[in-house]
C-alpha cells in the first residue's frame, strides 16, 4: 500500500493533532512554528482554516563536537609547549650566529652570555625526564 502524500507545515498557535490524523495511538501537541509533517489532506485543511501555514522541511543540523573549548590543564600544556619551541629556536638562532664568528670577533662576548641564558632558559622549561 503507497504511503499517502505529506506536506510540512507551521503551526501558526500551540495546536493538537488527532491521533488518528498522525497514525499515532495519542493525539500530538504541536508547537507555535515548528515545522511538521503531515498527510496532505489535513496539511491543507489546517492551511485552508488558517491555524497553519505551509513551510519547507527543516535542516538537517550539523553534529556537535564532543569536547568545546580545550580545558584549563590543555591550555597550561599548549602553552608550555609554545614557550619551550620559542627557548629552543633561540638557542638554535644564536648557535647558528655564532657558528659565523670566530672567538675573537666583535660581539662573541655577548653572543655566548646570550646562549648561555637561552640555555638555561631552556633547561628550566624541559620536563624533567
Amino acid at each position: 500500500m503507497a504511503q499517502p502524500k505529506k506536506k510540512w507545515v507551521a503551526f501558526r498557535t500551540n495546536a493538537t493533532v488527532p491521533a488518528e490524523v498522525m497514525g499515532e495511538e495519542v493525539d500530538q501537541k504541536m508547537q507555535v512554528g515548528e515545522p511538521v509533517l503531515l498527510p496532505a489532506s489535513y496539511a491543507d485543511h489546517v492551511v485552508h482554516d488558517r491555524f497553519a501555514d505551509f513551510c519547507k522541511a527543516p535542516k538537517k543540523s550539523a553534529p556537535k563536537k564532543v569536547g568545546g573549548s580545550p580545558s584549563p590543564e590543555e591550555d597550561a600544556a599548549a602553552e608550555a609547549a609554545a614557550k619551550l619551541d620559542a627557548a629552543q629556536a633561540r638557542v638554535d638562532d644564536l648557535n647558528d650566529k655564532m657558528s659565523d664568528m670566530s672567538e675573537g670577533d666583535d660581539g662573541w662576548s655577548e653572543l655566548s652570555e646570550q646562549l648561555d641564558e637561552a640555555v638555561t632558559e631552556l633547561a628550566a622549561l624541559q620536563p624533567a625526564s
